[in-house]
């Protein structure tokens, strides 16, 4: 009498899935695809748990990203070339990780061409180190890496400021020097009040609005900025809706108008923008 071992949990959980994918009506192509990403779908969960130790992120949004990865590069793969699946596919898999991790899982997204040039100047200045001979200033750098100065410039800025500090940071004006307690970065920051009459375009929409017959400036102000529909509104202040309306395209194409000639940033017959209240309708399908 034979005896024969049942399956274990993950092999009848793999043939749910192959069984679910064989019912989809999807092309034969993709189903014979998703068959093989199934069936290596052991892949992406090995390059995620080699790369969670040595990075940010979490499990399972490294696993997601090295199961985009596995679908890539099954769809280019190819049996007659004599690769093994596994040589294949997990280069695809962790790549996929690192680019999400470059790209998606910084606070502060740094372009990385401005990431890989600082990189570059980095170990340019640490092989002269090694040599024994005097590292470049700014100017020998940046033409040593082919790119202009402002450009090294803008690639030390990145660099610094993809490191996140604490507005309650104390201030340090010195290099070595001990900050004086109740300074902090926050204090460096500008009052809200000081930006707003430092911007000539809002300064000069306050005034705009300002000199607007006072029933049209408070119809503009219930429709663009609190949000109120044009229905409400027009019942509210006893009136009709086209006529309404008719008044507040005619307002904003004025204040369009003089901004325009004003700033020389806006074309005189620009339409109207969307009401900001207004959601789009879901379908059915939503």
């Amino acid at each position: 009498m034979t005896s024969t071992t049942p399956p274990t949990p993950p092999c009848r959980r793999l043939e749910r899935l192959q069984r679910r994918e064989q019912h989809r009506p999807i092309p034969a192509s993709i189903q014979k695809r998703n068959g093989q990403v199934l069936q290596h779908l052991g892949l992406a969960h090995h390059a995620a748990n080699q790369q969670l130790p040595r990075g940010g992120g979490e499990y399972d949004d490294l696993r997601q990203e090295a199961c985009l990865g596995l679908v890539k590069s099954l769809n280019c793969f190819e049996p007659s070339r004599g690769h093994r699946v596994s040589s294949y596919v997990m280069p695809s898999a962790t790549g996929q990780i690192l680019h999400y991790r470059r790209d998606r899982l910084q606070t502060l997204r740094i372009p990385w061409r401005l990431k890989d040039l600082h990189t570059r100047g980095m170990r340019l200045q640490e092989q002269r180190l090694h040599a024994g001979q005097a590292t470049f200033s700014d100017a020998d750098l940046a033409a040593a890496l082919g790119v202009s100065p402002r450009r090294w410039q803008q690639a030390k800025s990145a660099h610094l400021d993809q490191r996140l500090v604490s507005l309650n940071t104390p201030i340090s004006t010195k290099k070595g020097a001990r900050p004086t307690d109740g300074d902090e970065q926050i204090e460096l920051l500008p009052s809200p009040g000081s930006e707003a009459h430092d911007d000539p375009q809002q300064r000069w929409l306050h005034e705009a609005l300002q000199n607007l017959d006072p029933d049209h400036r408070r119809w503009l102000w219930s429709y663009w900025i609190d949000g109120i529909p044009i229905s409400r509104l027009a019942e509210q202040e006893q009136m009709n809706r086209r006529r309404l309306s008719t008044i507040l395209q005619d307002t904003l194409r004025d204040l369009r108008y003089k901004a325009g000639s004003t700033f020389n940033s806006s074309p005189p017959g620009m339409p109207p923008l969307p009401s900001p209240a207004r959601q789009p309708r879901l379908s059915a399908r939503h």
